[in-house]
Formats: structure tokens, C-alpha cells, sequence
């Protein structure tokens, strides 16, 4: 597993190789446009950035680590037209699509069957070693059996600056915490798998024009966190900052007294 270069993506495999994203929100456009913010249509150009990105991997599957679309209780008219056609062009480029329901995704089925297979919001284990998950609801139980455990949800960006003249960068978090202590806070009892640690690895959102919530000002409340943060297994503070071209900029903690 390799974070790809300059981009919120993972890549997985040699033989057959997939690359992994978070948080798309097709059809956010919809929402704005109903509070009176015209905007051109962006799905579009994300998924122009996703093609362009499965061509220059090589990578022949795409897993969608939740929020595939934008509006929560169901498809939105926008989405209803929209995600079928943008997911034609996906597969031009992608043999398999592979969706994990993020909170976003009510009714998901509705508007992907055709095109892409839908895992249990639960998450999946890939190679064996790496558990996919969105976030927001507890997960599979093997997941915390894997080296590393790859969530989104939160759309971690770091803050520099205020005002307009502020930067918004997003970021990766990576922290690592006791598997025992994950599994007691999710699942309570003992846990006979693997001792030891696991890496959390939270992704960027690849939709850039979200805004994101600043990691140097967790003021979110417990439902926002998720399960796995809520179990105290990781020290969120203590977590590598990482930009999107792979620099670790620090601790989390260390960043807010800076910023």
C-alpha cells in the first residue's frame, strides 16, 4: 500500500491494482444550488481527475471509501441523472467499482447498480492487510485484524491563516492505537486476534471543493468523530500530519501551536 504522489489516493496491489479514494459527493452542487449558490457543474471535473488518475496508476479497480454521493436520505433528482452517467465513464477506465456506503449514501443501490457492487457499510479487507471502511459506523470485526485500517469521513484539512487570504491544504492523519483496546471500546470482551498495534490511516477527501474541517480545531462532536475515534484506542493529538505530497508535517498538537 502507497499513498500515490501529490493526490488523496491510495494504491494497492502489483497484479491487479486499485486505487482508493474517499468522499466524492457527486451531486454536492444540488445542495448549494437550493441555498442560492450558483455554481457550474463540479462532478464532472472530478471524475475527468479520477480517470485521468486510474490511467496514470495502471490501476484496474476503484473502492470508493464512502460518501460516493452527496445527498444523505436518497438520491437527489440531480444525482438520479447524474451518477449513471458519470459512472459509464468510470468503467471505461475501471474494470471493477466497488462503493463501501459512507453517510452520504442512502439508497446508494438505487443509482450504482448497474455499474458498480456495493460492500457491507462495514467495510472490507483488501490483500489481507488493509481494512476499508468510511467511518461512521462501527467496523467488521476482521478489519482489526489488519495492519492498517483506512477510514474517510472527516475530510481533514490543515488551516493556515484567516480569512481570505487563509489556505486550506488537505492532509492525511495517521496514528496508531492497541487492537484490544479498539476492540473492547467497539465490541466489549476479550479479543483473541493479533496483539499488538494498528495504524489508522484517515484520507483527505478527493472532492477539493468541500470545505473540510480543520484538524488544528476538533470542535466535532462524537457523532462527527465516528466510532473508532470515540474508542480512546488512538491518541488523536499524538497523529502524523501528512501533506499530499507524502512530507510529514508533524504531530497534530504540534501544528495547532504553530497555526
Amino acid at each position: 500500500m502507497r499513498l500515490v504522489d501529490n493526490q488523496p489516493a491510495l494504491l494497492l496491489g502489483e497484479d491487479v491494482r486499485t486505487l482508493v479514494v474517499a468522499d466524492l459527493h457527486l451531486g454536492f452542487e444540488e445542495e448549494l444550488r437550493g441555498k442560492g449558490i450558483r455554481v457550474p457543474l463540479q462532478s464532472h471535473r472530478l471524475v475527468d481527475e479520477l480517470c485521468a488518475l486510474g490511467r496514470g496508476t495502471g490501476a484496474r479497480r476503484l473502492v470508493v471509501v464512502g460518501d460516493f454521493k452527496h445527498n444523505v436520505t436518497g438520491p437527489s433528482t440531480l444525482e438520479t441523472e447524474l451518477i449513471p452517467r458519470q459512472l459509464r465513464r468510470m468503467k471505461e477506465v475501471f474494470e471493477d467499482i466497488v462503493i463501501i456506503p459512507g453517510n452520504h449514501d442512502g439508497r446508494l443501490e438505487d443509482v450504482v447498480k448497474d455499474f458498480a457492487s456495493v460492500a457491507p457499510a462495514r467495510g472490507l479487507v483488501l490483500e489481507e492487510e488493509v481494512g476499508l471502511t468510511h467511518g461512521h459506523v462501527k467496523p467488521d470485526e476482521s478489519l482489526l485484524k489488519t495492519r492498517f485500517l483506512v477510514t474517510g469521513h472527516l475530510h481533514p484539512v490543515l488551516r493556515i491563516g484567516s480569512g481570505e487570504s487563509g489556505l486550506r491544504v488537505r492532509v492525511w492523519l495517521r496514528m496508531r492505537g492497541e487492537r484490544r483496546k479498539l476492540y473492547r471500546a467497539l465490541y466489549g470482551g476479550g479479543w483473541s486476534g493479533p496483539a499488538g498495534k494498528i495504524t489508522l490511516l484517515i484520507m483527505p477527501s478527493f472532492n477539493n471543493a468541500l470545505q473540510g474541517r480543520s484538524i488544528t480545531d476538533l470542535a466535532m462532536s462524537r457523532l462527527v468523530r465516528g466510532p473508532i475515534l470515540n474508542s480512546g484506542a488512538f491518541n488523536l493529538e499524538a497523529a502524523d500530519v501528512i501533506s499530499l505530497d507524502g512530507t510529514v508535517l508533524g504531530s497534530l498538537a504540534g501544528l495547532r501551536e504553530l497555526v
